[in-house]
This record gives C-alpha cells, sequence and structure tokens, in this order.
C-alpha cells in the first residue's frame, strides 16, 4: 500500500487528476448501465406480479362455480364449463393476453386461440429450442403449488421468435393449471432505449466534465504555478524552520508557489528583525529587572524609615494629646483657683469692712469710757466733797463719810477701770489698725492674685487651644504619614511585581530568542542588534520600548498580507 501511495505521490497533477476523471468515467457509465439493469428488473417483476393478478382472477372465478355447484345451484359439469367459458373471454393488454389451463395429465382443457387443441395431450410438445415448456410448468405447480416459467415462442403477428414468461397456478379441487403469459420485448427494447439513453447523457456529461476539467486544471496551473508538491516542499521547509531562499525560486509572481516564496522571503524578514529585537528586550528586560531591584531595595528601606517615622509620631501624638489633655487640665485649675482667689477676696473686702466697724466701735467705746471717767471724775470729786462736809458735820456726818467714802473708792475704781479699759481700746485700735492695713494689703494683693490668675487662666486657656489644634494636626500629619506608608507599603508591592514581571519578560524574551532561533535564514541578511538605551537614559526617553522596525515590519506584513 505505501508503494501505491509513493508511486501516487510521485505522478504528476495532470496525471492524477485524468485518472480520477476516468474512474468518475467509467464509475457514471457504470451507474448508467445499472441503473438500467434495475429499471429492467423492476418493470419484469411489474410484469410478474401482473401474470399473478390476471392467474388469481381466473382461479377466483373458478372457486366462486365451485362453491355454486356445492351448494346445488348447477351441477359440478356445468359449474366447470360455465367457469372455463367466462375465463376464456378474460382479455387484457389490447386482446393480446388471455388464459389457457391444463390438467395434471398435460392434457389441454382451455385455450381460447387453440380451440382444436382442446383434449390434446401437450407433454412432448416444446418451444422453438426444444424446451418442454408446459412440463416445466406443471413441475413448477406441482412443487410450489404455482411457479414461474421462462421459455421462447413464435409471436402471433410478427413471427419471431421472442422470449416469454408464464405464471402458472394449479387449482387443485378441478385439477386444473391456470397459466397466462406475455413477451417482454417491449421491456428489452425499453431496457434498450433507456440504455442507449444513459450512456448517450453520461458521454455528454462525462465531455463536458473533461472539458471543465480540462480549463480547471490549466486555471489551477496557472494559479500553482508548478506542482502542488513544489508548494508542499516549500510549507514542509518554513514548518521545518528553513527560510532560505530555494535553488529554484523562479515561479510566477501571480502564482501560489510565487506568493509562498514572498511568504518565506517575508517570514526570513520578520524572523530576523525578531530575532534581534528579542536581543534587545532581553538586553532591555535585564536592565530594567537590575534597575527594579534597585528601586525595590530602596523602596523597602524608605518603607522601613517612614514605618519608623509613623511610630514615632504615634508617640509624638500621644504625647502632644497628653499635652493637651494637661492643658485642659490646668485650664480647669487656673479657672478653679481665679474663681477662689475673686472669692479671697470678697472675704477680703468683707473683713475690712468688718474692721473699720470694730474701728468705729472701739472709738464709740473709748467715747463711753471717756464719760464713764468724767462720771468717776465727777463722782470722785462730790465724795470727797461729801466727806469735808461729813467732818464739818461731826459725828452727825460719820456715816454719811463713810458712804462718801466708799462712794469715793468706787469712783476711783471706775477711773481705774475705765483707764484700763481705755488703754486696751487704744490697743485694741492700734491692732485693728495694723489688721485694717494688713487687710489693705491683703485685698491689694489678692487683687494682684486674681489678676495674676486670670492673666494665667487666659495663657492657659490658649495653651489648651493651641494644644488641642496642635493635637489636631498632628493626628492629620499622623494620618498622611500613614497613607504614604500605605502608599509606599502599595508601592513596594508594585515594584516587587515590577521586578518580577521584568524577570519574567527576561525569561520570556530569552525562551523568545530561543524560540525564534528555531528558524535558518540566509546569511548576510541578519540586522546589527538595535542597542538598548542605558538606565539614566531609559528613564528620560519618552519612546521607550518603540522599535524603529515597526514600520517595515508593517510593510512586511502588508505585503505577506
Amino acid at each position: 500500500m505505501s508503494a501505491i501511495e509513493n508511486w501516487f505521490g510521485r505522478t504528476r497533477l495532470n496525471t492524477r487528476v485524468w485518472m480520477v476523471m476516468a474512474v468518475v468515467v467509467l464509475g457514471l457509465l457504470s451507474q448508467t448501465i445499472m441503473s438500467a439493469v434495475d429499471s429492467r428488473k423492476v418493470q419484469m417483476r411489474e410484469l410478474q406480479d401482473t401474470l399473478e393478478q390476471h392467474v388469481t382472477s381466473a382461479i377466483s372465478i373458478a372457486d366462486a362455480y365451485r362453491v355454486r355447484a356445492e351448494k346445488g345451484e348447477m351441477s359440478d359439469l356445468e359449474a366447470r364449463l360455465e367457469a372455463l367459458k367466462m375465463i376464456d373471454a378474460m382479455r387484457w393488454s389490447d386482446n393480446s393476453g388471455y388464459i389457457f389451463a391444463f390438467d395434471s395429465s398435460l392434457t389441454m382443457r382451455m385455450h381460447p386461440l387453440r380451440h382444436g387443441e382442446i383434449g390434446k395431450v401437450i407433454r412432448d410438445d416444446t418451444d422453438g429450442k426444444g424446451f418442454r415448456h408446459y412440463e416445466a410448468m406443471l413441475n413448477a405447480d406441482t412443487k410450489d403449488g404455482h411457479g414461474l416459467t421462462r421459455y421462447t415462442q413464435v409471436m402471433p403477428k410478427t413471427k419471431e421468435l421472442r422470449d416469454k414468461i408464464s405464471y402458472s397456478s394449479w387449482y387443485k379441487p378441478w385439477d386444473l393449471h391456470f397459466i397466462t403469459g406475455a413477451y417482454f420485448n417491449d421491456i428489452d427494447a425499453a431496457f434498450t432505449a433507456q440504455l442507449t439513453s444513459g450512456l448517450i447523457k453520461s458521454g455528454l456529461i462525462a465531455l463536458l466534465a473533461l472539458t471543465i476539467v480540462w480549463f480547471s486544471m490549466s486555471s489551477i496551473r496557472a494559479s500553482v504555478g508548478g506542482e502542488p508538491r513544489d508548494a508542499v516542499d516549500i510549507a514542509g521547509r518554513i514548518a521545518g524552520g528553513d527560510l532560505r531562499t530555494s535553488s529554484a525560486a523562479d515561479y510566477a509572481p501571480a502564482s501560489l508557489l510565487g506568493a509562498l516564496e514572498r511568504m518565506r522571503g517575508t517570514l526570513a524578514s520578520i524572523v530576523t528583525q525578531v530575532q534581534d529585537s528579542a536581543h534587545v528586550v532581553s538586553t532591555t528586560s535585564g536592565q530594567i529587572a537590575r534597575g527594579n531591584d534597585d528601586l525595590s531595595q530602596r523602596t523597602q528601606e524608605q518603607a522601613s524609615s517612614l514605618e519608623e517615622t509613623a511610630a514615632s509620631m504615634e508617640e509624638m501624638t500621644a504625647t502632644v494629646k497628653q499635652n493637651a489633655e494637661n492643658a485642659v487640665a490646668a485650664d480647669r485649675l487656673s479657672r478653679h483657683a481665679r474663681g477662689e482667689a475673686e472669692k479671697g477676696g470678697a472675704v477680703v473686702n468683707e473683713a475690712m469692712s468688718a474692721m473699720q466697724q470694730i474701728g468705729d466701735s472701739s472709738r464709740r467705746i473709748g467715747d463711753i469710757v471717756g464719760l464713764i471717767d468724767d462720771i468717776a471724775f465727777q463722782t470722785n470729786l462730790l465724795a470727797l466733797n461729801a466727806a469735808v462736809e461729813a467732818a464739818r458735820a461731826g459725828e452727825q456726818g460719820r456715816g454719811f463719810a463713810v458712804v462718801a467714802a466708799e462712794v469715793r473708792r468706787l469712783a476711783q475704781s471706775s477711773a481705774a477701770a475705765s483707764r484700763d479699759i481705755k488703754h486696751l481700746i487704744a490697743e485694741s485700735s492700734e491692732r485693728v489698725d495694723a489688721g485694717t492695713t494688713l487687710v489693705e494689703q491683703s485685698s491689694a494683693a489678692l487683687r494682684g492674685i486674681v489678676d495674676s490668675v486670670k492673666k494665667v487662666t487666659d495663657i492657659v486657656a490658649e495653651i489648651a487651644a493651641a494644644s488641642a489644634e496642635q493635637s489636631s494636626g498632628v493626628d492629620q500629619v499622623n494620618l498622611a504619614i500613614a497613607q504614604i506608608d500605605q502608599v509606599t507599603q502599595e508601592n513596594a508591592a508594585l515594584v516587587e511585581e515590577a521586578a518580577a514581571a521584568a524577570k519574567s519578560m527576561q525569561d520570556q524574551a530569552k525562551a523568545l530568542h530561543e524560540q525564534v532561533a528555531f528558524f535558518t535564514v540566509d546569511s548576510g541578511k541578519r540586522h546589527a542588534p538595535e542597542r538598548a538605551p542605558s538606565p539614566d537614559r531609559a528613564a528620560h526617553d519618552l519612546r521607550f520600548g518603540q522599535r524603529t522596525g515597526s514600520t517595515a515590519d508593517a510593510d512586511a506584513w502588508a505585503e505577506f498580507a
């Protein structure tokens, strides 16, 4: 089988196509012949069915008369005669069709065209070729009850010897074999006509197909530009990575082989540029990977510094919040001290008022004591005068002298007590004056304290407000640092991803370079690899990643399309 395939593969396209067309034409002719044969078989089957129907009708007539005879409507002989008479009159196919009958002894019992042979033994009768067809019919009926017999017979009209087919069936109650037949020359004529017409049509179709194939082959050969195996060879070389110029690449530009050759050249150019670009991408991706590694390290260091700064800011935030709380407490205490100082000032004012009232009372007491001292002095004078008068009176004035002496003593005691009280009141007045002076000084000091406490309260309030604002600002700064830290962490993650992507791109570039190395191109057509921009320039070069050969690639692909 492989040898046949190899031989068929080495055969030229024209030879293979004409071989296929020969098979198609032979198949078409065979189909035409088989169709005509099948049609003849169908017609023969229809003819056999028709003959069987006519014989079945004759048997039905005979059976009907037999039933009538059994019922006593007529005798058995009358029934047979009437039945055969009716069957004898049966005609079809332009009166050419009829039925005849003989018994098992091969004695003719009915024949519409051969009345003179009724009662004749026909065992030895033969057809035009010496075949005992009546005996064959009897044997078929005896075996199966019915049968088909083919033989030859002279046609009454044309006197020509033609093939004929007869259907026979044995009616056992009367021991009669009913037979009818037909020539199938019409079927043969129809078969011949159909076969001739089919062969003519098949020949015309084959001629048309051959003409179309001839023109198609001419067009295909012009379109292909050579043998298809040449296209297979070129495609196989391209599939195998061999993009070198073929030694016999002189093909028509508008042909398939010409297009394949142009495709090979375009692919060779593209592969060469892809190889160069893969080298550039590999170099550039390596630089990007190193830069990303450096950036990742610096970003991680910055993230660590930001974490420390964030921790310090959290501590400072806690300290500022504590200072703000202490400032609020100090403000509250200073306000309380201010209130207490104001209360102390009010108490001192009340004390000054009380001291002034005490001084006024002391002065009134001094006035009263002075009045008492005057009264004691006057009483002492009166007592002295009374004693003088009592001395003058003698014994009569003695008791009065005692009273006067006692009054004088009391006046002296009152004067002494008045002097003591006056002395005490003087000391009390001095002390009240000193206390008043001290209270005035205390009031002035308290007023200074109240003013100072008020100033301190205002300052502490301002400190508390500033501490609150500072705490809020520190919170915002802490939040901003936290956000910066989060963004830095995200940037670090992105930088790590970028580094991984750059590493992956470098690996893919190497893999691409290895895969592109599968192709073999003509020597001397390789382009010099473009130098990748340095990392310092890449940061400022807005055209980073755009190859200068993109326009050539687009033109090459446009030509390939």
